[in-house]
């Protein structure tokens, strides 16, 4: 068996960045260009994560995204609805 690979503080901190970075590629297509296994990176990124409480920045949902959301308020909706036209019908049947 090999000895096992090490990497400097600076290599990990401009995967990381590159990962961050990342546009429309995968963790997987970073982590390939940068021969390290997908599981190193997400480590290496969850260990320089910021102590401060700070969110990560949001990205902007997508359409389908909000779509979905907008389906599920209707379906909430339609859920009320159908509770309080059965809590009418129980009042009848008494």
């Amino acid at each position: 068996m090999g000895q096992r690979k090490r990497y400097s503080k600076a290599f990990k901190e401009d995967a990381v960045r590159v990962m961050r970075a990342r546009g429309t590629r995968t963790v997987a297509q970073v982590a390939a260009e940068l021969n390290v296994s997908p599981s190193l990176l997400h480590r290496w990124h969850a260990a320089m994560a910021p102590d401060s409480g700070a969110e990560a920045p949001q990205r902007e949902p997508t359409e389908d995204v909000e779509a979905l959301r907008r389906r599920l308020r209707q379906v909430e909706q339609e859920n009320t609805l159908l509770k309080k036209a059965a809590a009418l019908f129980a009042k009848e049947v008494k």
